[in-house]
């Protein structure tokens, strides 16, 4: 029986995936694809509210067996309450929501970018203790030039030359390893996306 049904899942999901695939290249499929990705949509709403159930509990027992850190846990089950009181009545562009916006979040976010520049220095430096090589004193000065041209220090960011030189680190090298990225993650997307329509790979199966 339980062979039974891990055929059949197979099944569904092959075809399933064939169908929306197909339905981008053959206009008869192209309802049938609609109404599938519109399920999908439903299906992910329903697995985004049961992840958020999942960490309230967690943090909901944390809080009950008086575990280290239960403290975090209540505060963060408060600010979820909150934060959902308040985008649900004030809607997400609200004034209130957007000054809870931007005192909370972008604050966080600029703490964040600033830990990952003192991280991105700390490990230049140690390339550069472990050995000197054109890539490590590349990916310094690289690091310095662009700190240089942002951060507004007796008008060093105003400099036409390191102005110009940043811009050009910040539209074509800059630009060209995120596009690489992106295409990594296309391909890799691609790769497991065929795996899963072939069989190979089951993670819907139990």
């Amino acid at each position: 029986m339980k062979s039974t049904f891990s055929i059949l899942n197979v099944v569904i999901a092959c075809s399933a995936g064939l169908v929306v695939l197909l339905g981008y290249f053959i206009p008869a499929l192209a309802n049938i694809r609609e109404i599938l990705l519109q399920w999908a949509v439903i299906l992910a709403g329903f697995a985004l509210l049961a992840g958020v159930i999942n960490l309230l509990s967690v943090h909901f027992k944390k809080i009950g067996k008086g575990k280290i850190g239960g403290i975090y846990s209540l505060i963060l089950i408060l600010s979820f309450i909150a934060a959902v009181i308040l985008f649900g009545v004030n809607g997400p562009d609200g004034s209130w929501s957007m000054l809870l916006f931007n005192s909370v979040s972008v604050p966080v976010e600029s703490t964040l970018m600033a830990l990952l520049t003192v991280v991105l220095a700390y490990a230049a430096i140690r390339s550069l203790r472990k050995g000197v090589s054109w890539y490590s004193i590349l990916f310094l000065v690289t690091a310095i030039l662009v700190l240089l041209g942002l951060a507004p220090i007796y008008g060093l960011g105003e400099i036409p030359a390191l102005k110009e030189l940043r811009e050009w680190i910040n539209g074509v090298p800059i630009v060209a390893g995120a596009r690489g990225i992106l295409i990594g993650v296309a391909l890799g997307s691609i790769a497991a996306g065929l795996r899963i329509l072939m069989g190979v790979d089951r993670p819907y199966s139990g």
